[in-house]
């Protein structure tokens, strides 16, 4: 399995952990905020978990060719990666505040938006020519 498509999984798996715990605590009366945590909960389990998860198997199970299989992921392939990431912390530490603190959070925001559309951007030429059908054998 080649390290990027490890990280995408891990990195998913983590999503999980902290949106479900993040969640469950949000749900203790105690503990209420008054920010709206909901938009981070489904960001944190849709593209946190689920695409992530995507991603990594699909980056591992369509190698490119059987030439030039890498250990360690394209250039893309961590472009995506790094972009969709970052953009998910910029839109976890941004959209609770957005509707109090617009002027603050507006610049965060917007580059939560373009990085996260950046890293699905990268995924999609990364994987693109990888979903070509291969020959088949005559007999």
């Amino acid at each position: 399995m080649p390290k990027i498509s490890r990280f995408f999984i891990k990195f998913g798996m983590l999503y999980l952990f902290i949106g479900v715990i993040l969640f469950t605590l949000s749900e203790i009366p105690i503990l209420q905020l008054n920010i709206p945590l909901l938009p981070i909960y489904w960001h944190m389990i849709a593209l946190g978990w689920i695409s992530q998860i995507i991603f990594g198997v699909s980056l591992w199970m369509f190698p490119k060719n059987k030439q030039t299989i890498s250990k360690n992921g394209s250039r893309l392939s961590w472009i995506s990666f790094i972009s969709l990431n970052l953009g998910l912390v910029f839109r976890f530490c941004s959209e609770p505040f957005l509707l109090n603190n617009r002027e603050l959070v507006f610049i965060p925001f917007i580059a939560s938006i373009v990085l996260q559309v950046l890293g699905v951007f990268c995924f999609i030429l990364e994987i693109w020519p990888r979903l070509s059908t291969s020959p088949r054998k005559q007999t």
